[in-house]
């Protein structure tokens, strides 16, 4: 209560100090806007004589002023300029009383602010004093409740207290009035009632372990049958997978070995490194690519490096295709990439490693070489020609020109025994044929060497029609 009162003194000062300031501002206010009610005060007047007759003297009831500018507006009027004479101007009584006049509302205007100003805030605090004054109210309450609560709880715990303490001393009391015959009794009947207890904790242990295992049991059984109907669908997948990616590879297989005697399968198929030779246009790279995805899909043997000068330009998507490992696709690195892949075929020797762990690597734009780095040239055509086999490699090499000077001096002899070479064509420098040439590298059935053998390419025998044939798309090798 007492802060009610504080409160409300406070507000009463403020408003007497507030009354005082608004009440001076306005007096102040209105004394200096007076002067602005009379137009003397502010405006030039004007003497006129008001009559027909202007030579005649002007009478003293005819004399009038009035505000010089509305009497010149006036004057645009030819009656009213013809019927009146000028006297005189009379200057203004005060010409300082346009400045009281403004000082004057401002004044005013002070004296309105005062007033809001105490208003708005008196508003304020008031709400503010309501909000605290309601929550100090509902504390209040929170306290008187919790009180309330807390003795009605120790009266009812001291009422079961005492209850407890009044049946305890009857019970004492009845006890004591019995005879021994009646107590041997009770003491009989109460160890008859515990043990009978006893077995009823029993059973209903006996009961829940026995709900415990039948979960468990049926759990067990719900789990072997999951798990067998699991297994059942994986092994089903696996082999469907596995009989479908089977089904792929034996129709490509059966179809190279159908077309023209097999000799392309057989190509495929060997250990010995292929070199791929012609001009421009007739697709050597994509004959290239198509080979080595054969291997990939077919022979399960992975790409482990490409190298091309092209490689992120025209023939990138081709490229693409093979997922190699790693790839070098400028001069420096392709020269790097060909001193390493030396060196990596003479530790892949040593490892003395199985056919399963065979690798492809496939070398593009070889013809320029040898002006770049002979000596790394000349070596990498020796392990070329020697290595690859015992490395578990298998190499494929495009090249314009299937000479020494491409390969250098002395390796004729080495290239006829230990590569197979094919040559491409095209008519137009464009469009490549179907036609090929195995200059070298094919066998007859007695083993004789065959040399400059034509044969002709299958019409699907395209890069990404055999990517597409294990990758949803298979060929209708049927139909074609």
């Amino acid at each position: 209560m007492q802060e009610i009162l504080d409160f409300n003194a406070k507000l009463k000062s403020e408003r007497r100090v507030s009354t005082f300031f608004v009440g001076a501002f306005t007096l102040c206010g209105l004394g200096l806007t007076i002067p602005l009610w009379n137009d003397s005060i502010k405006w030039n007047e004007t003497l006129f004589c008001f009559q027909k007759n202007s030579e005649q003297p002007c009478a003293p009831q005819n004399i009038r002023r009035g505000i010089s500018w509305i009497l010149e507006r006036e004057r645009r009027n030819f009656i009213f300029d013809t019927r009146i004479r000028f006297i005189q101007v009379i200057p203004p009584e005060d010409d300082s009383a346009t400045t009281y006049g403004a000082l004057g509302t401002a004044a005013l205007l002070t004296a309105y602010g005062i007033s809001k100003s105490l208003t708005d805030r008196q508003e304020k605090a008031i709400h503010s004093q309501l909000s605290l004054l309601k929550v100090k109210a509902l504390e209040n309450d929170l306290i008187v409740s919790n009180h309330l609560n807390v003795t009605e709880f120790s009266k009812s715990k001291q009422a079961d207290i005492t209850k407890a303490a009044i049946a305890r001393e009857t019970a004492q009391v009845i006890e004591a009035m019995k005879s021994p015959g009646e107590q041997t009794l009770d003491e009989i009947n109460g160890r008859l009632q515990g043990e009978l207890a006893l077995k009823q904790h029993k059973l209903a242990l006996s009961e829940m372990q026995k709900h415990i295992s039948d979960n468990k049991l049926a759990a067990a059984e719900a789990t072997k049958k999951l798990e067998k109907i699991s297994k059942s669908a994986s092994d089903s997948k696996g082999v469907t997978q596995e009989s479908s990616d089977e089904k792929l590879k034996t129709t490509l297989i059966d179809a190279l070995k159908s077309h023209e005697g097999g000799w392309l399968w057989t190509v495929i198929k060997a250990a010995k490194p292929l070199w791929l030779i012609a001009e421009q246009g007739t697709g050597k790279t994509n004959s290239s690519v198509a080979i080595g995805l054969i291997r990939k899909y077919c022979l399960g043997i992975p790409v482990f490096r490409i190298a091309d000068r092209h490689l992120n330009g025209a023939n990138s998507k081709i490229w693409a295709l093979l997922e190699a490992q790693n790839k070098a696709d400028n001069d420096s690195a392709i020269i790097e990439i060909l001193q390493d892949t030396c060196e990596r075929r003479l530790e892949r020797i040593a490892l003395d490693l199985d056919d399963k762990q065979a690798e492809q690597f496939l070398l593009d734009e070889f013809t320029h070489l040898k002006d770049i780095d002979e000596e790394t040239v000349k070596r990498f055509i020796k392990s070329t020609f020697s290595d690859t086999r015992k490395a578990k490699e298998r190499f494929i090499g495009v090249t314009h020109l299937g000479t020494n000077e491409a390969f250098g001096d002395g390796t004729a002899a080495m290239r006829k025994a230990g590569s197979i070479l094919i040559e491409k064509f095209t008519a137009d420098g464009e469009k490549p044929l179907p036609r090929v040439v195995v200059k070298h590298g094919l066998v007859d059935a007695k083993g004789n060497k065959m040399e400059d053998v034509e044969y002709t390419l299958p019409s699907w025998f395209e890069a990404f029609r055999i990517h597409q044939h294990f990758h949803g798309k298979p060929i209708d090798f049927e139909n074609l």
